[in-house]
């Protein structure tokens, strides 16, 4: 119950943030956020597609890309598993590359699927101040949040 409050909380104040932030600056990605606090506790095998599923409903819900934000979440979830078996996750640096490496990724899945639907608009070289206004926020705005709430959901954590 715990992970349906933090997504359906997450979807809203991601929608309040966008309005509220509007055309000027990208909002912090706190659908992101809220899927590597649920990854967190469980193993890869539930992890991956929990973020898969997730990315679709974000999908269904902005109306954009079929497949977006889908693979991006993917990709991250990928790339936080990985990374959090090179990196103690207890420690702030850890933390850091972790949120990091996988919002990279995340990305990474964003230009696949733009590469792979042939969208001109989705160019890197005219997307990187979105993509750094937003992993700034939502790095800044990720640290504290896993510091703080983390606990409430790595009871499951895998070894």
């Amino acid at each position: 119950m715990r992970i349906v409050l933090l997504f359906v909380l997450a979807f809203i104040l991601q929608a309040f943030l966008s309005g509220l932030l509007g055309e000027v600056i990208a909002p912090p990605d706190l659908i992101y956020l809220a899927t590597l606090l649920a990854i967190t506790g469980v193993s890869p095998f539930v992890g991956l597609p929990l973020a898969f599923g997730v990315g679709i409903i974000q999908d269904l819900l902005s109306a954009g890309y079929p497949g977006l934000h889908a693979v991006g979440l993917l990709f991250a979830a990928y790339a936080y598993y990985r990374l959090t078996r090179l990196v103690h996750w207890d420690e702030l640096a850890g933390q850091l590359v972790v949120l990091v490496g996988s919002f990279l990724a995340k990305w990474a899945g964003y230009l696949l699927i733009a590469f792979w639907l042939k969208l001109g608009s989705f160019n890197p070289l005219t997307l990187w101040p979105v993509m750094l206004s937003e992993m700034v926020l939502t790095v800044l705005l990720g640290l504290p949040i896993i510091a703080r709430y983390g606990r409430l959901f790595t009871g499951l954590r895998r070894e």
